[in-house]
Parts: C-alpha cells; structure tokens; sequence
C-alpha cells in the first residue's frame, strides 16, 4: 500500500514545506502571547517537539498556517473532529439557528433543540437506552453518570482500569487509572478502586470482595490515552454479567469511541454489550461546538439526579442544534458514513502493519479499531545502539513525540502522541478521511521511519533548529545505509548491577554525544534545551544512554547502565540548588527502579548532591567516584612528575580545589612525598574559604603525625615527622609549617600556579583556570576536573609542560564500553570505574560518600583496581586527535 514511490508532486510539495518552515526562528506574536498568558508549559513542550504551529485556516483534513503552508490533519482533535475542519453541515446548522433567531439559552423551560438531540441519541443507542442528559464536555458526562450510578444503587464504590482516562474533573479524574496525574490534585477521592484493564479474573475478584458495595464499574472499549488499547473479546461481556448479577451499574466511556470512531455507532456493539449508563462527547459537537451527553435507561434515572444534577449551559439550543445535524450526518443512509469508517479503517490498519513488518525493530505493535487506530514503538534502547538521541528517545518512551514534530515540519503530516503512553503513535483522523489521505500518511511516515533506522539524527532534529544553524544535508540522504548493531545486553543471573549518572561536562561532550548530528557542541546544547521543554512528568530526568558489560582481568564481569542529565555543567550550578538535587534523585531513583544494585555519580552529579549526602531514602549505595579519582590524581601527578623529572621530595606542590573532597584527599596523600604543599581555595566566598583551608591544613598535618610509614618522605613530612616525635601539638606544627611556607593557603590561583612544579587541578568550577602564562616552565600538571580547568591552548602554547587526565583510566584489557564518553577507545572516567569496581563488593561495599574521603578507601580502591585491571590512561600517539583538553 505504500511501496509506490511519491509522485513529483507531492515530493515538490515537502520540499517547499521544508524549505518554508522556519524551525526556531522568532516565535510569532501570537505563539508569544499563549506563552504568556494561556498556558507556558504547554507552550514549552509544542516548542520543544517542533510543533508550535498556529493554524489560520482549516478545511476539512487540511489545515493552514499563516505563510500558507498545507498540513493533512491525522491527529483529528482526539476524536473531536468526526467531519473534519468547518464541516459545511455544521455551518448550516450554526446558520440556521442564526436565522431563526432561536433562543439560546433559556433555563428555566423546556428546552426543544434538547429534547430533540436527546431523541436523535435515543433512536441509535443500544437495548433500552432512551434517557439523555446533556453537558458541555466528556468529563462532565463522565462525572453525570458517576452521579446517576451512585444515586440508582444507593453505593459509593467505582471500579475502573489502570491507564484509563476519563477526564479531569475532580471525580472522573478519580475514575482516571493513571496516578501520576491524580496525585497534584488530591485524587482518587474515596470510593474508587482501579484494577488491571482486560482481566476478567480481576474483576471477578473485586466484586466477590465488595458484593454490596460496588456502585458501577466504568470501563473504555478502547483506551485511548493508555495506549490506543482495545477490550480484549469477552472482557465487556464479563463486565455486563457481573454487573447484573452483584447490582451495579456498568458505565461504557464512548467519550472518544462513541459516534462512528471505530466503524460501528458505538464501540460496545462490537462486543455485543448494552451498558446502563453511556458518556458520549467529542464527536457530538460536529468539530465545531463543544458538547457532551449521557445515555442510560430509566432503571438508571432517579429523582435525585433529575432534580439536583443540573447545568446552566448544558441543552442550550445552539450547541444541541450542532448536535442533532452530526447524528443526522453520521445516521444518513442507513449509517453510510459509519460503515465506510470500518473499510477506511480496515485500510489505514493493513497499510500500518505493512510499515510495522518493514521497521520490525522500530514497530513493536500495530492495533486499534476502526479509525482510532495506535502504533506503538519500541522501548528497548539496544535497538538503537550507537545512535545518540534515538537511543535515549527509545528508552524515555520519547520517539513518538518527536517523530510527530518531524512528521509536521517537514512532511506536512499531523499527528499526535497517546497521553499516557507516550511511545504509542495515536492515528485518529476525521471520518471522512480518504484513502488518498491515508496513503499519504503511510508514505510520510514509512519515510520518517526510514531516517530513524538510517540513525539520521541530523535530518531527523533539523527542523528544531534555526535555519541558518542546520547541517548539510548528508551525501546518503533519503539512502538507508547499514546502522551497526550492538549486542543486545542483558544481565545475566547473578551479575552485578550498576548504574552511572553523569552529564555532558563541557561543548566537546555535547558534540560527542551524537556525532550523525553534524553540529558543533553549542547547537547541540541548544537542541538539548528545546527537547528537555517537553520532558513528559512520567519519564526519567536522565536519559539512558548505553549499556555496557565490564569484564575485568580476573575473568569477573558487571552489568552497567548509563545515565545523562541533559544539562551543562554551568546549567547546574546556575540552578536552585534543590531544582538540581531533585534531578539527580530522579535520576538516581530511575536507576534503581530499573534494577541497579549499585549507583555512581559523575562529574557535578556529586557537587550538586553535596556528595551524595543530599539523597534520601535510596535502598542500595550511592558512590561519588571521588576516591577512585583520588587515586588516579595523584598517580597521575606522580608519573607526569617522573617524566618531567622532577624530585618529589623537594618539589612544590599546588592543589586548585584544596579544601574539596578529591583536592584534600590528594593533598594528604601527596603532603607524604612532596617537599611543599599551597592549598587554593574558591576566591568567590573568601571567608568561607580560609576558614575551610585553614581546617584543610590541620588535616594535613593530623595525617601526617598519625601515619605510621611514609618510605618516600618528602620535606614536608619530614618536618612534620620530626616535629611529631619532639611532643610538639598539631596546632604548633601547623603555624611553624605556614611561618617555613611548607604548607601554605590561598584563594589567588593566579598568585601560586608560577610557583608549583606540580600543579593539581580538582576545583568544582567549569572555568579554565590554568592558564599557559600562569604555569611554571618544565612543570607537571594533572586535571582531574570536570570540565576541565586546563584547556587545550595549554598544549599548543607550552610544550615544555606534561599534562595528564588524572581523572581518566584504561578499562581492563582496553576494552572498549561500546559508549562514546568523549573520551579515547577503551578508557573511561575514573569516577565512573570506582563505579564498576565497587559493583564486585556488594557483599561488602565500601563507597565514597559525603566531604570526607578516608584515605584508607582510596588506597583499597586503587589495589583493587590494579587487580582488576584498570591502569592509569598515558596517551600515546594514537591518542593524539583527543581534544579534551588534557594531552601533551
């Protein structure tokens, strides 16, 4: 059905639509002015997807924007739109009224359009449902027949489905299976109970625990909002026995099924079932009003209902007029309308299997009825390996979101999302829909389609970029070439599970993030912000992006996840510290959840959740990678030293971020071997800095005075030593060793880096603040920050010096984790390799926590890391092209 290629026409079609649309450019005044005053977060989330279209003009499965550009409407109002845009019997029925001079609203009277809409719904409904009671909306018919259920038996409880939706009101919200949306307004109320959609077994059992109580059970022929998931055969049948037998009402929501949508009148004839009480909408108002309905049998009607649910604007004559002219429409010809929606549906729903059977690892499901139909993507990130965006798309259950806004800009094809399954693809175009139409949908979205598979991330993301930022279009474009396939990983029974949570550092990692995305760090950035605007509350803040399996030297193996916030380092900091906590413990949580036994923090993952101590409640450890890193900073320091060949023992020895975890971890460490040690402090909050310096440098010399050998003592340690030996107090030692400049303080980097033959850099700060003119000539330099504070002029300007990454190891045997960290082949962060180290202690964990790191857990990880077979990364020349920031 869609292997006929496009006609030239409809190719000149989407290339002038591309060519037309604008991406980011300046939003117009009318997009601006809904930011500011309608509604900025659904703002924010059309904008972020590419779909902040303003449409000026419709006509029937058309719509317009404001330059002219034709979009084929597929996503049809969720229902609301049975004959398409401006549907001219609905005009004609509006007019009508308009000349008739008819009274609109009258209450208190009888109220003709009313009674005769409700004898137009009368006629068509099922068994012996003659009563109608009319509102404004879906939710409002749902909260009516809540009402008429409860006041017919005199019972309280309501028994609904998980992942159903029917409304927003307070009490149709409660019937809402979908906790996420409840909870921020106080639902369910009392008297709702939820069990699994489709299992009779479970319904049965409800009803045997609450005989009495039970007042209706309300149930969707079709989820719609859960995923576009139909009754399975026998389900209604089951509801409607047990509903006669234990004497509760059974409410069938045909708010979005209702009037046509699935090719019979209503979706419960599919089944068989007459239901007691039916909420209708959507379809009703003709695509022109809003309205809303409740069917149901005098067995439902009480005195109580009739008199004390009432509404002002519910059954006013304009409104009911539209509605009698869309049953008389949808009734015309003995339901010819009706039943051309089957055929049409059969149609769209053959042609979407074909697409599904060519994209079998995009396509995990094609179902639905009639017109409502819902395509359902994959979730498992391997099938998108090595594909950056798509990968972390997959997992977040985002693809389909992003693929409408794809479909939009550049095909012209309008669709939309499920509402609480955002991996389903909801098609659900007017009645009236051809077959023309569909065909262009099938061959709009093979295409998109094709370009996910080719793992075309810059076709696929343009059109969320201003024009002038977008890349060339790729010599292979509209080609599909070969995208390598990792190896679907999966734990493996009794494998440890670990879990890492980092975030791009600095434009290099943003850039290395996707590199089929063709752009420099900063638009990458850019396009992570507009995508993280239409984060959707039900998935994680972080976004999966790689599996990995660590085998070690000693034949061990673990199973790893790999988590990224998708902000910059500086976006971090610039946040309420709470803001930024709350997305790592999500994140974290996330981890968990999905089955982690172990999680690391990365980069200012640990600087945000001051080390880890701002978590709660998290059940396994939490490690900051911090004593791990300590370990590789001053290996690191102590081989660039040896290289350089300076003599430890009498060197001077610089530490940027001396009063941090890692800097004062390193600095007790390298106080055992250098001959001096300055101490730099953050010079942003002097007074806070000296005073954490100044505690800095009495651990230094409590460390010293309690070590028990130090065979390769430098000047430093000598001192304090000797000192220790004579009875002399830490407190003494201290100022003798400030007042011989041995160990020294301040927050001037610029001050003391021309004096450091060895420089460490460990700060928490995204600056560069190692300058080329700043450093001592023939100096060694080890930069374990994230971003970096050496950066790569320092290179080029000073080859007299040796820079190292004391913050990067080589995996065990250089094997490579399959994951681009915007690092080298087979070499990984160290904060990311105390990770998988410890993950081979769960029976004993040991991890780095909180301001104060033991010096005792750094030594234990780095043997335990060199048994494994992690090694220090030296970059050889193969390495060269790297451009961190941190090779010479």
């Amino acid at each position: 059905m869609v292997s006929t290629p496009p006609t030239s026409t409809a190719e000149e079609k989407r290339a002038a639509l591309r060519a037309r649309l604008s991406g980011v450019a300046a939003r117009d005044e009318t997009a601006e002015r809904y930011r500011r005053h309608a509604n900025p977060y659904i703002a924010r989330m059309l904008d972020g997807l590419g779909i902040d279209v303003h449409y000026v003009r419709g006509e029937g499965t058309r719509l317009y924007d404001g330059a002219g550009n034709e979009y084929l409407d597929f996503a049809g109002a969720y229902g609301a739109l049975p004959f398409g845009h401006n549907p001219p019997q609905m005009w004609k029925a509006i007019r009508a009224v308009q000349e008739s001079g008819e009274p609109s609203i009258t209450l208190p009277s009888v109220l003709g359009a009313s009674a005769l809409l409700a004898e137009r719904l009368a006629s068509v409904a099922p068994g012996h449902l003659d009563q109608v009671w009319q509102c404004n909306s879906g939710a409002e018919a749902v909260e009516a027949a809540l009402k008429l259920a409860r006041a017919a038996t005199g019972r309280r409880l309501v028994v609904s489905t998980r992942n159903s939706f029917h409304g927003k009101t307070l009490g149709a919200l409660s019937a809402t299976g979908r906790p996420r949306y409840q909870t921020p307004f106080g639902a369910p109320s009392a008297g709702f109970h939820h069990i699994p959609f489709g299992d009779p077994r479970a319904l049965e059992q409800i009803f045997d625990e609450h005989p009495d109580d039970i007042a209706a059970f309300i149930v969707e022929p079709v989820q719609g909002e859960g995923g576009i998931v139909p009754a399975p055969p026998g389900y209604l049948a089951t509801a409607r026995e047990l509903c006669t037998r234990y004497g509760a009402k059974l409410i069938v929501d045909e708010v979005q099924t209702g009037l046509g949508r699935t090719g019979r009148m209503f979706a419960c004839e599919h089944h068989g079932v007459v239901p007691d009480i039916m909420p209708l909408a959507k379809a009703l108002g003709g695509g022109m009003v809003p309205i809303g309905a409740v069917v149901f049998g005098q067995d439902s009607l009480t005195e109580d209902f009739g008199l004390r649910h009432t509404s002002t604007f519910g059954g006013n004559a304009f409104c009911s007029r539209v509605g009698v002219g869309a049953v008389d429409l949808l009734t015309a010809d003995d339901q010819a309308l009706v039943r051309q929606v089957a055929r049409r549906g059969e149609y769209l729903l053959a042609g979407l299997r074909e697409i599904a059977a060519r994209h079998p690892e995009l396509v995990a499901d094609v179902r639905g009825q009639g017109l409502l139909l819902g395509v359902q993507f994959s979730d498992d990130p391997d099938l998108h390996a090595r594909q950056g965006l798509f990968r972390s798309l997959a997992d977040q259950e985002g693809l389909a979101g992003f693929l409408c806004g794809y479909l939009l800009r550049n095909e012209g094809i309008r669709l939309a999302p499920a509402y609480f399954a955002n991996s389903v693809l909801r098609v659900e175009p007017p009645l009236n829909v051809t077959e023309a139409d569909c065909d262009t949908l099938l061959g709009a979205l093979d295409r998109g389609l094709d370009v996910i598979e080719r793992g075309d991330s810059a076709r696929f993301f343009a059109h969320l970029l201003l024009a002038s930022e977008r890349p060339a279009p790729r010599e292979d474009d509209g080609q599909v070439s070969g995208v390598t396939r990792a190896e679907r990983l999966r734990p493996r029974d009794g494998e440890p599970r670990w879990a890492f949570i980092a975030h791009p550092t600095d434009l290099a990692s943003y850039e290395s993030y996707d590199s089929r995305l063709q752009l420099p760090g900063e638009q990458v950035r850019v396009l992570f912000d507009r995508m993280n605007q239409c984060r959707n509350v039900d998935t994680a803040a972080a976004m999966l992006v790689g599996r990995c399996r660590v085998e070690t030297d000693t034949g061990e193996s673990s199973y790893g996840e790999i988590f990224a916030l998708p902000y910059g380092a500086q976006r971090l900091l610039d946040m309420p510290s709470a803001k930024s906590a709350a997305l790592v413990q999500e994140a974290v949580d996330d981890a968990v959840a999905r089955g982690a036994q172990l999680v690391g923090l990365g980069a200012y993952t640990s600087v945000i959740t001051a080390n880890a101590t701002a978590l709660r409640d998290v059940p396994v450890p939490v490690t900051t990678g911090n004593a791990y890193t300590v370990a590789a900073a001053v290996d690191g320091l102590e081989e660039a030293a040896r290289q350089q060949d300076i003599e430890l023992g009498e060197a001077c020895c610089v530490v940027l971020g001396g009063a941090g975890a890692i800097g004062l971890a390193s600095s007790l460490l390298l106080a055992e071997k250098v001959g001096r040690l300055v101490l730099v402090g953050n010079p942003a909050n002097r007074a806070r800095s000296e005073r954490r310096l100044a505690a800095a440098l009495e651990s230094v010399v409590g460390h010293l005075m309690q070590a028990d050998d130090v065979p390769q003592a430098g000047s430093l340690a000598r001192a304090v030593l000797r000192r220790t030996a004579s009875g002399a107090s830490a407190q003494d030692i201290t100022a003798e060793l400030v007042e011989q400049g041995l160990l020294t303080t301040s927050v001037d980097a610029e001050a003391v880096l021309p004096v450091g033959d060895l420089v460490l850099a460990a700060t928490s700060t995204p600056d560069q603040l190692i300058q080329p003119e700043l450093v001592k000539r023939d100096a060694a330099v080890c930069d374990v920050s994230q971003p970096p504070n050496v950066g790569p002029q320092l290179k080029a300007a000073r080859p007299d010096l040796r820079v190292v990454a004391g913050g990067l190891v080589r995996m065990p045997g250089g094997r490579d984790l399959g994951i681009d960290f915007g690092v080298p082949s087979g070499v990984t962060y160290a904060c990311t390799a105390e990770t998988m180290i410890i993950a081979h202690r769960l029976h004993d964990p040991v991890v780095s926590h909180g301001d104060k790191l033991s010096v005792d857990l750094v030594r234990m990880l780095r043997d335990e890391a060199r048994k494994l077979g992690y090694r220090l990364y030296l970059p050889t020349e193969t390495d060269q092209e790297w451009q961190g920031g941190l090779t010479s």
